[in-house]
């Protein structure tokens, strides 16, 4: 199994090509990324060679033509790129593992997957959430009738104040006319989850969210543009002086400066955009959002996310006929809880320490199991990920026109 990766960033290269690398049948061949700091980190970690580092895809794609160098891929490029270069691999016959959201335009989701679909390889969107062995205890229990017939679902994506600033307000996703809408590009897995969990399809949407905190208005009087240049770079609680040195941060310190070196930290936290002031920057995403779903046979949801939360974490309450499911990822405890009986029952679910408690570790494997033949494990196709992203896309109108928005409506427009 050859390996190549287009997108040399957090996901293509740590997340992904890393836990690949376990699996001794896996050469990492080559590595597609515009930042060439990024590549020469990607070349001395995986060992590549310079003729299979390429700053830009097409180049990618020529020596393709030349030579069959990888037969499979993973794409985890800005999400404005996904369109082109997956259409593009398209044409190649590889193994695809592609990066959520499929694309921040709707029509381009629905060609992607059709492409997908006639061809005979393995194509799998990341939403790494039906991996998760936190949720797929969840879903074992809603299908063994353990609180009877499900009606409600409270669900909550807590970003966390610090994923939220250094993602959402200084980092790549922090404005949806480059990347996409924070709904999209950060809950895709969310409506991902709840379409898995209940089994049903959505019938309407609506949702409500602002940008009320991270804009100028409310910068502290005196404020620098950049955190070390700021007289409240002790005291502020966005500030990045120590963050990208300590807890919470230091997960994202390759991200920041490959280098590792403190020189080039701080080099980055001066020049680069993720040592920017969190109140003057160019983010227009929300930073808080509710949505309420009605899936078939009356079963209601409402979904909220929001940075301002102290952890990262997903918590769920599971309604029934018979029960209730009470469940936070943080803990990875599950709690039953019967009707008449009082009594409780708890699962602690037991994962490894990769990303999304396990999720990484368990979509990779299973990417890796069908490309070896075991079909049956891919969970997140291109069309059962479509559903996803068009409550995505039907959530964001309805935001914007304050209505509720049938999807199905939604999708037959789209066609228009």
């Amino acid at each position: 199994m050859k390996l190549g990766v287009i997108g040399a960033g957090h996901r293509g290269r740590i997340a992904y090509a890393r836990l690949l690398r376990e699996y001794g049948d896996v050469e990492i061949k080559s590595f597609v990324d515009i930042d060439e700091k990024k590549l020469e980190a990607c070349k001395k970690e995986f060992n590549i060679d310079d003729c299979y580092i390429f700053t830009d895809y097409k180049d990618f794609f020529e020596k393709m033509d030349e030579e069959r160098f990888v037969d499979t891929l993973i794409i985890a490029t800005p999400d404005r790129d996904h369109y082109d270069v997956c259409m593009k691999a398209l044409d190649y016959d590889l193994n695809i593992l592609l990066e959520k959201p499929i694309s921040p335009n709707a029509h381009e989701v629905f060609n992607i997957a059709k492409k997908a679909k006639k061809k005979d390889r393995v194509f799998m969107i990341c939403h790494v959430l039906r991996y998760s062995p936190f949720f797929v205890k969840i879903k074992e229990l809603i299908d063994s009738n353990a609180i009877g017939r499900v009606l409600s679902i409270n669900h909550n994506e807590n970003i966390g104040y610090f994923h939220f600033a250094h993602s959402f307000v200084r980092g790549n996703w922090r404005n949806e006319d480059l990347s996409s809408p924070l709904i999209l590009q950060k809950s895709c897995h969310d409506m991902d989850i709840l379409i898995y969990l209940t089994g049903k399809k959505p019938k309407y949407i609506t949702s409500f969210g602002k940008l009320s905190y991270f804009k100028k208005e409310n910068e502290p009087s005196g404020a620098a543009d950049r955190c070390l240049d700021c007289k409240y770079k002790d005291t502020c609680v966005f500030s990045v002086k120590d963050f990208y040195t300590g807890y919470p941060g230091i997960g994202w310190r390759d991200v920041v400066d490959v280098t590792r070196t403190k020189e080039g930290l701080e080099k980055a936290l001066r020049e680069g955009p993720y040592g920017r002031c969190v109140y003057k920057c160019d983010n227009n995403v929300c930073d808080h959002q509710a949505i309420s779903i009605e899936f078939e046979d009356d079963v209601e949801v409402v979904f909220n996310l929001s940075a301002f939360s102290n952890d990262v974490h997903r918590n769920i309450k599971i309604m029934g006929t018979e029960g209730e499911i009470i469940a936070d990822d943080c803990d990875q405890i599950i709690k039953v809880k019967r009707f008449k009986s009082y009594k409780e029952e708890r699962y602690q679910v037991i994962s490894n320490a990769s990303g999304h408690g396990g999720a990484d570790y368990g979509i990779i494997k299973a990417f890796y199991e069908a490309c070896h033949g075991e079909s049956e494990v891919v969970k997140t196709g291109a069309e059962e990920s479509i559903m996803s992203h068009m409550m995505c896309f039907a959530s964001e109108q309805a935001r914007k026109e304050s209505k509720v928005v049938e999807i199905d409506d939604f999708i037959r427009r789209l066609d228009e």
